[in-house]
């Protein structure tokens, strides 16, 4: 039988517990809230296309809107389809595999795949980002 923890790592563990538990609770109070999101994103894009065809309107913030209404729901709602394991995976022996072996799946592919590619993006992005916001770059929309 291994010896028990000291009381320093219990209590060690009791705080990273307590965190994971309200990094849990934030992501799911947000993922619930993002995915009116959805709703609100087709209601924009309906208003779009009826103004424009029906009534010969353009309004190109609601163009716009749909787009950052997008890109906010699938960047707020990763965390939340993470966290109830709803993301894409291959699934030819994690289905009937046990937890343990799960676990790690995951945590490789996290490790080996996910941080790898969101450095990568933040590398390869973050010189345009930055020339971008130094001239205060405007939609090329209003060019048209």
């Amino acid at each position: 039988m291994p010896p028990a923890p000291s009381p320093a790592l219990n209590a060690i563990l009791n705080a990273a517990q307590r965190l994971i538990i309200w990094i849990n609770a934030v992501n799911d109070t947000i993922g619930r809230a993002v995915s009116y999101i959805a709703i609100l994103m087709v209601l924009v894009q309906l208003s779009v296309v009826v103004l424009r065809y029906v009534f010969s309107l353009n309004f190109i913030m609601m163009q716009e809107g749909v787009v950052y209404l997008h890109a906010a729901l699938f960047m707020l709602g990763a965390a939340y389809t993470l966290l109830h394991e709803g993301h894409v995976r291959v699934d030819i022996f994690y289905r009937t595999a046990p937890a343990n072996v799960k676990a790690w799946v995951d945590l490789i592919g996290a490790l080996v795949f996910l941080l790898p590619i969101c450095g990568l993006i933040l590398w390869a992005s973050l010189p345009y980002v930055v020339s971008s916001w130094a001239v205060f770059e405007g939609s090329p929309e209003t060019k048209r």
